[in-house]
């Protein structure tokens, strides 16, 4: 048992994390691998490790010593030997695929260059196993450190390996490749690809798929798809499928899977599944079968094209892989978690659909109960939709007294909460449960499993939708029973964060009798337009959810923004303070990475200015070197044990 606070944050944080899950070709064993959360490290750099189990009992075996980034592991086609990515020549600095093979004393060898500097960012076999396609960026230039926007960019080329010579082709594309996959007879590559390696590339300018043939000649160009795709997959007849936006040209609405064909002349595409009242977010291939991940409200599902329905269930799958015999037996591995337990792999199949679970990874946790999960449910305040959410009871409490409470609001906002051990960022969700403390998990206008209608309230709805969903849904959890409306503190991250800090600004301004006590506010916006012009994707992201309203396009005397940005709401919320001779804005807890390109700090500065400028209680940290999800044990520990001081202060003391 954890001795203090930062004992139990540390321990939650090393739990191993399954990864990459790759059934054997004969499906008797899987292999995966296995991370901290979310990647983070501990030291210096990040480690993964890798795993090899039977399917069919608890018995996984570590295979690599867990000192290196050992990761996205793979078959060769006859089952002998295993694939993986490898930092072990330099950690964090250099990289190469190595061979394992799995007779007993095999040594791990590299089969592409050790001295390579640019990480491989995916590799597949062949289907004959003679070559190994592979993605990687160009090296680095050695001349002086100038960075002059668009000019040396290192371009992400398709390379080929012979494994019998040892050489190594690159493409001749002028293009960024952002995927790949083999044609199932090998004789073609199907390549996406974008115009540039800037992240906003594809969301500007498209996705190109492209066909080239397995000696790198020919390349020939079948579609052009307005957005960012995922997962671009060769299956049966000519077919390829990938996971791209409902409608096409939108990043924050459905995500549907598509098809397009290797002989096509006329660049079609079409939307074959999914993406209209559910999301696809992933695709899996085995053999002529192709399987979709799917959200679908908050169940997670492994799917056919067809839509049939494999594997559904309300525990957060965090990776899968499925097979397909051809009498139409599936076999499918899952690494899923709940509320109480961390993630493990298990397997199953149609002919014996029990859960066996394969791994042990959360030992520490196995008589440990964190709480109980309950799913909730009311209409919007507009009358327009059924919203959802989880509300987590810590396992000290009382049946039936009402809870201090923590709502904690995910980012995306195009993605979604459901029961999970680490159902929100950090490991908070099973600390705060520690401390005693209730938390609920809204899933507002824009959340992800519902489709292209749910999702697309997003779009030119921030700060409305939004904002009232997560006051519906707080209500609902006052309502029935589970929160104390007298100990409520709104919290979030990203998106979440400016929602957050939506709720500090207009605290008190709905029908309900009750207010937030406090606010957290993560990596958070609270000015629009700002973002527009300093985020990362403030070109593509920003003005979309905005309803194409940034700076330059829009007229001088345009203030549509300020309405959903809280900086702008701060005047009247302390005018409406002074009135009721009531607290409106709540102390606020802020937390954000100085290194943060995604939401630049300088939203939190702005925050700060706003609430030290009108004498508001708040507490302010930066960590260094830290992006927008912070990389580092020793600030999560930090994070983690700040937010729930923070609530023992202003929502009362937990229950346990």
């Amino acid at each position: 048992m954890a001795k203090s606070p930062e004992d139990l944050i540390r321990s939650l944080c090393d739990l191993e994390i399954p990864k990459s899950l790759r059934l054997s070709p004969d499906r008797s064993r899987v292999l995966y691998s296995t991370e901290l959360t979310w990647g983070h490290r501990k030291g210096n750099h990040a480690v993964s490790t890798l795993w090899l189990a039977s399917t069919d009992r608890t018995d996984s075996q570590q295979l690599t010593p867990g000192l290196f980034r050992d990761h996205s592991p793979a078959w060769t086609p006859d089952g002998k030997t295993v694939a993986f990515v490898s930092d072990r020549a330099a950690a964090g600095a250099k990289w190469a695929i190595y061979l394992l093979p799995l007779q007993l004393g095999g040594e791990a060898y590299p089969i592409t260059p050790v001295e390579n500097t640019s990480p491989i960012e995916s590799f597949a076999f062949s289907p004959d196993g003679n070559h190994i396609a592979f993605l990687s960026a160009d090296e680095a230039s050695t001349g002086a450190n100038i960075r002059a926007w668009g000019e040396d960019w290192r371009f992400t080329r398709l390379r080929v390996l012979d494994l019998h010579t040892k050489q190594i082709q690159s493409a001749t594309l002028d293009r960024h490749v952002k995927g790949f996959c083999w044609s199932p007879d090998g004789t073609q590559i199907g390549v996406s690809s974008c115009l540039t390696p800037d992240v906003e590339e594809a969301c500007l300018t498209g996705t190109t798929v492209s066909v080239i043939d397995a000696n790198l000649n020919t390349v020939e160009e079948v579609s052009r798809f307005p957005g960012a795709i995922l997962d671009l997959t060769w299956a049966a007849g000519g077919n390829l499928y990938f996971c791209g936006g409902v409608p096409d040209n939108k990043i924050c609405a459905g995500h549907g899977v598509y098809r397009t064909t290797a002989t096509a002349e006329s660049q079609q595409y079409e939307l074959v599944g999914f993406g209209v009242e559910d999301d696809a977010i992933g695709l899996v291939q085995s053999g002529s079968t192709v399987f979709v991940n799917v959200q679908h409200r908050l169940e997670a599902r492994v799917c056919l094209l067809d839509g049939t329905v494999l594997y559904s269930r309300t525990d957060e799958m965090e990776a899968f892989d499925a097979a397909m015999n051809p009498d139409g037996e599936f076999f499918l591995v899952v690494a899923i978690s709940d509320i109480n337990h961390p993630p493990e792999v298990y397997s199953t199949s149609s002919s014996d659909s029990a859960m066996t679970r394969l791994s042990n990874h959360g030992q520490k946790f196995k008589n440990r109960s964190f709480g109980e999960c309950d799913f909730l449910n009311c209409m919007s305040t507009d009358g327009d939709v059924e919203l959802d959410a989880l509300y987590l009871t810590p396992a000290s409490s009382s049946e039936g007294v009402p809870l201090p409470t923590a709502v904690l609001i995910h980012g995306g906002p195009n993605t979604r909460l459901t029961n999970a051990f680490n159902t929100y960022y950090y490991m908070l969700t099973p600390y705060l449960l520690s401390l005693g403390f209730g938390v609920l998990l809204p899933n507002y206008r824009g959340s992800s499993g519902r489709g292209q209608r749910f999702g697309a309230y997003s779009i030119g709805g921030l700060g409305v939708y939004d904002y009232s969903d997560v006051i519906a849904l707080t209500q609902c959890a006052i309502d029935q029973g589970f929160a104390d409306k007298e100990k409520l503190l709104v919290g979030g991250w990203s998106q979440g964060g400016f929602i957050a800090n939506l709720c500090s600004v207009r605290n008190g301004l709905h029908d309900g009798n009750w207010r937030f006590r406090a606010a957290v506010s993560g990596a958070s916006i609270c000015d629009i337009d700002a973002m527009a012009l300093t985020s990362d994707v403030g070109a593509t992201f920003e003005p979309e959810l905005s309803g194409d309203a940034a700076a330059w396009n829009m007229d001088v005397y345009d203030t549509r923004n300020r309405a959903a940005s809280a900086l702008w709401g701060f005047k009247d919320a302390v005018q409406r303070a002074e009135r009721e001779g009531a607290m409106v804005v709540p102390p606020m807890l802020i937390l954000h990475g100085e290194a943060d390109v995604r939401v630049p700090v300088s939203q939190t500065c702005g925050l700060r200015r706003a609430l030290r400028s009108y004498g508001l209680p708040f507490e302010l940290v930066t960590y260094p070197g830290q992006g927008h999800m912070l990389g580092e044990q020793k600030y999560w520990v930090d994070l983690v044990v700040r937010i729930g001081r923070w609530c023992e202060k202003y929502i009362g003391e937990g229950l346990s």
